[in-house]
């Protein structure tokens, strides 16, 4: 993880904290799904209080079972959050970004390293910005162990300095390795670390974009809530086991949550989460399958600095299939304000943060390789009733703030003294696991103006070849009416010219766009062919 990666994890856990609390409006994808009043199919009665409630406290050596797991999480949320806070010693508490990056686990206390499986795991020390203590126990057969801390399990680098003997100290997560590249070899591909955060990659590709357990009033007054991981349970594999299991008990005021994350890797790393979740206080908005990512430049977005790199991106754009069948793209902004679009729908079949452009000569940054970073895509297993999927972009000055979040959001709050259960997949992949048969926004550019009071757009379509589209190659489209339908909540569209892409093949859609005077519109673009639809909606958030 290089300095750029590391600065962005920790915006994820301290910036974020300061998130701008201005909404400059509520925007939906015209013709959406709307969605419908109705309770969470996902809810059912919460059952009777065990006559034994395990300990919040987990012991040291204790059978351990997913009903043992769901109870205890269950038990905890009928009583108020109460986790012990630990100060750190001098030592790790004052560690800056230098120090604590200097602080190793050693190699030969890697967990599992010698026991002939695909997996091993290596621990994070607490310190730095990382102060929350997580414990972590290993399952095997059936027993939980708790795995001890001490400071003798890490290097502390050549200027560091270990804390004393016998002083408070801890976990604040782990990573996990395997054989995601080469057979013989175990390399880093996950990693869970500060609060709810959790991070992988496909093969091939950098750390970039992460998720997270749970969203709580993100970008709501009087502020966000940010639950956390506080303990996890990973299962020891068994040998020739591609998959590798983890518990995680998250915890918050408002919600208990027991999570269960079953890992696999081939090419793309896949996760299936079982996520339960236990309100303590009625929750009204809450991000479902969270996804944290960065975008400060592109050719998507009107920019006011000097750069070399012709983008600057973890992710392009906002993905969506909707319940409805619909496929949906919209391109990242870096906004000079706070931007909050809502897409309405009804049980979702996935949506995700996703980099389409994979050229490198488009980002140009041979340390901070942006073209390998991984998209992330959700996949909902279970139907998960009306709601919205959100989108929150704010304005960031620099690359290693994290400034743009995306979850699904349940319609009808959460209510204390019932159950919430979702089940997804979440895919870190190179592009979206779909098989497309229909024709998709390969690029969106914005041009400033030429014309006092305008901006140009150029929509790049892909996979075009398909459908019949106008073929004019010079003049442009004369029947372009037909195959193009532009439309915009507010300004007005001029100039429009649809040419087929004889360089790079699909098609490409010019229009020009009066801009002046105007504070906000939404814009949405989408090919028919012969009547019938041929390519993705395109939509964009257009803003002073």
């Amino acid at each position: 993880m290089d300095r750029r990666d590391f600065l962005s994890l920790a915006a994820q856990v301290s910036a974020m904290m300061v998130l701008l609390r201005e909404s400059v409006g509520l925007a939906s994808a015209n013709n959406l799904t709307q969605a419908t009043q109705q309770t969470p199919t996902s809810t059912e009665a919460q059952p009777a209080p065990l006559p034994e409630p395990p300990s919040p406290q987990p012991i040291s050596e204790a059978p351990f079972s997913e009903e043992w797991f769901q109870d205890m999480a269950r038990t905890l949320a009928a009583t108020p959050s109460n986790w012990p806070q630990v100060k750190l010693p001098e030592e790790l508490r004052n560690l800056d970004y230098d120090g604590y990056r200097a602080v190793r686990f050693k190699k030969d206390s890697a967990i599992w390293a010698k026991d002939k499986v695909d997996t091993s795991l290596e621990l994070f020390q607490a310190g730095y910005i990382f102060q929350d203590l997580v414990k972590v126990h290993l399952v095997e057969d059936g027993v939980a162990r708790e795995f001890p801390y001490s400071s003798a399990m890490f290097e502390y680098g050549p200027k560091g300095k270990p804390p004393p003997e016998n002083a408070p100290g801890g976990f604040s997560g782990f990573r996990i390795h395997g054989p995601i590249n080469r057979p013989d070899v175990l390399d880093e591909y996950v990693v869970f670390q500060g609060a709810s955060y959790f991070r992988s990659f496909a093969s091939g590709q950098e750390y970039g974009i992460s998720a997270r357990g749970l969203a709580v009033n993100t970008a709501q007054m009087p502020g966000e809530e940010f639950p956390i991981f506080r303990s996890f349970w990973v299962v020891k594999p068994k040998k020739g086991d591609e998959f590798v299991i983890v518990y995680a008990l998250l915890d918050s005021k408002s919600v208990t949550g027991a999570y269960k994350f079953t890992i696999s890797h081939r090419t793309d790393t896949m996760m299936e989460i079982d996520c339960t979740l236990h309100p303590r206080l009625a929750m009204p908005y809450v991000g479902i399958a969270p996804l944290t990512s960065m975008f400060h430049s592109g050719p998507s977005d009107v920019t006011k600095y000097t750069d070399y790199r012709p983008q600057v991106f973890d992710s392009q754009g906002l993905q969506m299939w909707n319940g409805g069948g619909e496929h949906l793209w919209r391109p990242l902004i870096n906004p000079e304000r706070l931007q909050f679009s809502s897409f309405s729908d009804e049980n979702p079949k996935g949506f995700g943060l996703i980099t389409r452009d994979r050229n490198f000569n488009n980002y140009q940054d041979l340390q901070v390789r942006y073209d390998k970073r991984p998209s992330a895509w959700v996949e909902p297993l279970s139907d998960w009733g009306a709601g919205f999927v959100d989108l929150i972009e704010l304005p960031t000055p620099t690359e290693y703030n994290d400034n743009i979040v995306a979850f699904w959001r349940p319609k009808e709050p959460l209510q204390p003294g019932q159950v919430y259960r979702y089940r997804y997949k979440l895919h870190w992949c190179w592009d979206a696991p779909l098989l497309r048969n229909f024709a998709f926004v390969s690029q969106t550019r914005i041009s400033t103006p030429l014309a006092a009071g305008w901006h140009s757009f150029h929509l790049d379509f892909k996979g075009t070849e398909n459908f019949n589209l106008c073929s004019e190659n010079t003049d442009g489209c004369a029947d372009k009416g037909k195959n193009v339908q532009l439309s915009a909540s507010a300004g007005v569209i001029g100039q429009t010219y649809f040419q087929r892409n004889l360089v790079t093949g699909g098609h490409r859609l010019s229009f020009d766009f009066r801009t002046k005077g105007l504070e906000q519109a939404d814009i949405r673009c989408v090919l028919n062919a012969d009547g019938v639809q041929a390519s993705e909606i395109w939509t964009y958030r257009w803003t002073a």
